[in-house]
Parts: C-alpha cells; structure tokens; sequence
C-alpha cells in the first residue's frame, strides 16, 4: 500500500525515500476516482483507519487560467473592434458586457484553487441551510489539507446513477429546495450542483460536494427571483418582466427595435407613461413573453424553456443583457433542471421551489419588498385581501389541492423531505406515482417554509403586517366556513414545527453533553440559538483552515446562523 503511495509522483517518492519519513496514508488508490480540470480526487485511509477523500490540485492550475483568460480577452477585444467598425455596437451584447462576463469568470475559478475558501464555503453552505435538516457537506480533515491539498472525510453514499428511482427522486427533491432556498433566502449558493457533487447518504440526506464554485446574491436579487418563480407557475408574464427588470437582466428603461427582429437600427426606449411614470414597455414586452412561453415545450415547467424563449424569440426585437453576477445562478438551475429531467421527464422545478419563493416573498428584506408584501396582501385600509393570502400560504394555485387534502391528514404532517416516500420501494415509476409523490413533497415543503415563517427573525415584516391590519376583519373571515381550511393547515403546520424540533433536539442530544432534561426544559428559539452556536464553535476549532473574510460574508453568516 506505502508503494501506491509514493508512485503518485516521481518527486514525493524521492523525497519520501531520502528523508526515510513513512507514507502519509496508510493506502492511497493508484488511480484518481475523479478528475477534473483543476485537480484530481483519491481514495485514501489514514493511519488511524478513517476513509478519506483526498483532493490534489494540478500543479500547473494557475498557469492554465492565466493562458485562458488572456486568450478569451484577446478574443473578445477584436469581436468588439469589428462590430464598433460594422456598425453593430448596439446589436445584441452591450459594449463591455462579453469582457465584463470574462472578468467575473476567471475570479470566480481563481477561487477555485483556494482550497483553505473552500473548505470554509463547505462550511458555511451547511450552517446556512441547517434549518432544512436533509443537508451535509463532507467534514474537512485540516490536520492533512493545505491550500492545494483537500482532504475530507469519506461520505458513505452513492451518487445518482447508482441510486433507485425512488431514491434519485428523493435527492433530487432535496437538492432544488436546497438550492432555491439558498438562491432566495440564504443568499449563499453552490454554483455547481452537477450529478457528480451530489449525494445521497446512508441516512437519507442530501450531500453537496466542492465548494471551490459558490456565488452570492444581494437581498434585492433574491426577492427578484422569488417572484419570478412565482410568476411562472401562475402565468403571470407582468411579474415576470418586472422580476427580469430588477435583476438586470432587462435594460430600464426598456429598450426593443419597434419595426421588429429584422430592423438594423439600434435599440430605442418603448417609452414612459406620462401619468404614472410606468414603462409602457413591460406590458408589451410581457405580452410577447407569454406568447412565445404557450409556444415552447414546457413553458410553465421548465428554467430551460424560458431561457430559449428569451435567447432565441425575444433577444433580436427586446434589449437583453446577461449580468455577470447571475451566471452562476442560471447555471445552478440549468444544472438541477437536468438532473431532474433524468429521473422524472415531468418535474416541475418551479413548483419544487415555490414554497421558498412563498417564504421569500413573506419576508422582504427591501423597502420594496416590505412595500409590495403590504400591497399583495392588505387593502389601503388595512383590510386582509383574503383570497391573495389563501394563494399565498396554500403556495399558489398549483398546490392549492394538495396542501388542502394534507391538512387533512395529520398521519402525514411529519413528512419533511428526509427519505423517500415510506411506501415508495413498492410503487411503480409511473409519471403518474411520480406526480403523486412529487405533490406530498411540496407540501410538506410548504409548510416548512411557510407556517414556520413568524416565529423566525425573517419574519418581521409579517408580523408587522398583522400588528397593522384590521384584527377584527380577519378574526371574522377566520372564524367563517372558508377560514376553516386555514385554521386546520395552522394547527397541522404547528405539529410539524414541533415534532420536527423534537426530533432535531434528541440528534442534538445524542451528540452533547446537555441532558434530555434540560432540552426538554429550555424555551425553542433559546435551544435552536445555543445549540447551533456550539456547533458552528465546534466546526470553527476543528477546521483550522479558517481564514478572515469580507464583512459581507461575515454578515451572511450571522444571518444564515440565526435562521
């Protein structure tokens, strides 16, 4: 096994022999298990008998990107010359964009050979998402990890092609959630969850592996975002375009060619209503989007439909423009939107993650936010808007159904999205059991998301909102017959919040010093800060690869923390 060791490299072989030192591992797999552009990944023990996964960054990683990123600017400075000296400067990609998008490339893979960033974006990506208890990064091994040396603990689990359709089904389900909650609410996003940095473990948890490509959105983003997915599940095409607009991805004002795709002047403004300062291009340009969104397979189901409609039916007549920040997150869905399409062709992603979008949209973090939840849901005299508030927390029409039959059926208000469907092993994988199983997953999601929303710290702007309102117009509609669906979806949603806090105290319980007794004892929201408090301590201590950070990602981890 040492001889498997040494060979890795002509030179660490030499070193080894002549300084007479024992092989660092007790076996190390001859061959790598994975290979990439930047590093390969080896199977290894450890002297004291631990499985680990060893990480090695190829020597000459640096100097690759350097070359790379000089040939791509080179490229796209003369693309620039000869469409300036074509008279194309205002056709298609706006001047500068191409470049800009380089720039935010090679930074973000340069962050990619720091293994010490990536070690603590692992890290922070679980803490952030601890409130959802179906998600696991690899635990870091510092004592043999280096800048360009990760070493993780071995994960018992399989990847997607070696998993059951029930179970594929299953981590799939998880990891959009994951994702979308990270992508609206956290803010701090794995921008790579391909097939193979994804896992499902022996206890039915979803594993996200390599860090070294993250992204992170701005509280304005994310709330774009969430009601973008909103919009799409209910056909409202106005949100939509509004949402597009926020994130820059369409200009303000707008601007299109009046005369149609085949018009060779450049892009002019649609115009500004007089009265209400509206840009009169959004109802014309959702109006198109709606169009060509009936027109397209999958439409109203999949992230890949509407970047065809916007790319290949709207770009040559509307101005488009693709922000360098949010590349990696359309590439984070696209690369979910694949892997679901393998294990059921009728995945809806937008319905998977609506009930994030819901809570994101429940708790703004702008003014605007805060301004529109007012809007949505209260009259000018602070009366409920009842209907919109029963759309809202019944997760849109597309779940209305199923949230309301779940209520119904306390024998599955525990069903939070931890392994698969109890009965799954026996089912066929039909589309239809696959809808079926689909629908209790995102219920059960709904009312994580949701009926747990006002007693967190995001939830303020709710619960404003119900100091503000008419308490006695909405006591009587909840005391009236079409309240009653309401007031059982709250007493159902409020077992689920505490089974599943009992459940998380008595994991925490096994792995501490502090008695049932006492946790039993100790108010909710003081246990749930304490004990991820410890925990966060204890991973800081054990991963020495810490390093400082900006105060903007110190800040994203205090808030992630206090979810």
């Amino acid at each position: 096994s040492s001889s498997s060791t040494t060979t890795t490299t002509s030179n660490t072989s030499n070193t080894c022999s002549s300084h007479q030192k024992p092989p660092l591992f007790a076996y190390m797999s001859p061959e790598p298990i994975a290979v990439a552009s930047l590093g390969q990944v080896y199977k290894a023990r450890t002297h004291e008998g631990l499985d680990v996964a060893v990480k090695v960054q190829r020597p000459d990683g640096m100097a690759l990107l350097a070359t790379d990123t000089i040939c791509f600017q080179l490229v796209l400075k003369a693309i620039e010359q000869v469409r300036k000296f074509t008279g194309q400067g205002g056709v298609g990609f706006s001047p500068g964009l191409l470049g800009n998008i380089l720039e935010r490339v090679a930074r973000d893979m340069t962050g990619e050979l720091n293994y010490y960033q990536e070690a603590q974006n692992g890290q922070w990506f679980e803490e952030s998402l601890q409130f959802l208890g179906f998600v696991k990064t690899p635990v870091v091994v510092p004592e043999y990890s280096t800048d360009r040396i990760l070493v993780t603990e071995w994960v018992k689990g399989h990847h997607l092609s070696s998993l059951s359709p029930e179970e594929g089904l299953a981590m799939t389900r998880m990891a959009v959630e994951a994702c979308t909650a990270s992508i609206v609410l956290t803010g701090f996003v794995h921008a790579d969850p391909h097939e193979g940095n994804l896992m499902y473990d022996e206890d039915g948890n979803v594993v996200f592996l390599d860090f070294g490509l993250v992204s992170e959105v701005e509280e304005d983003v994310m709330e774009a975002f969430a009601s973008g997915i909103q919009g799409c599940i209910a056909e409202d095409w106005t949100t939509v375009t509004k949402a597009f607009q926020a994130t820059g991805f369409i200009c303000t004002p707008i601007l299109w060619k009046p005369n149609g795709p085949g018009d060779s002047s450049t892009f002019e403004p649609v115009g500004i209503d007089p009265e209400t300062g509206e840009d009169l291009g959004i109802p014309q340009l959702s109006k198109e989007l709606g169009e060509a969104m009936l027109q397209v397979e999958g439409g109203t189901s999949r992230f890949g439909a509407l970047a065809t409609v916007l790319n290949q039916k709207l770009s040559p007549r509307w101005k488009m423009q693709t922000p360098p920040y949010i590349l990696l997150l359309i590439r984070t869905f696209l690369t979910l939107e694949g892997i679901a399409a393998r294990v059921d062709p009728n995945f809806n992603i937008y319905e998977m993650a609506l009930p994030w979008a819901v809570r994101r949209s429940l708790s703004p973090g702008t003014k605007q936010g805060v301004a529109t939840l007012r809007s949505t849901l209260l009259t000018k005299d602070d009366k409920i808007q009842w209907s919109r508030l029963v759309e809202l927390v019944e997760g849109n029409h597309a779940t209305t159904t199923t949230t309301t039959a779940a209520a119904s059926d306390d024998d599955d208000d525990d069903a939070v999205m931890e392994t698969p469907e109890g009965d799954s092993s026996t089912t066929n994988t039909s589309s239809s059991s696959s809808s079926s199983s689909n629908d209790s997953a995102k219920t059960a999601a709904m009312k994580d998301a949701v009926w747990t929303l006002l007693g967190s710290p995001e939830g303020s702007a709710l619960r404003q909102l119900l100091v503000d309102l008419d308490s006695v117009d909405l006591i009587s509609r909840l005391l009236s017959k079409p309240g009653k669906k309401l007031r059982r979806q709250a007493i159902a949603a409020l077992v689920v919040a505490r089974s599943k806090r009992r459940r998380t105290r008595q994991k925490q319980s096994s792995s501490t010093t502090t008695s049932p007794e006492e946790l039993g004892s100790t108010d909710t929201t003081t246990t749930h800060t304490t004990t991820t408090a410890a925990t966060t301590s204890s991973s800081t201590t054990n991963h020495r690869l810490v390093r400082p950070v900006s105060k903007k990602s110190a800040q994203l981890r205090k808030k992630t923390i206090a979810m």
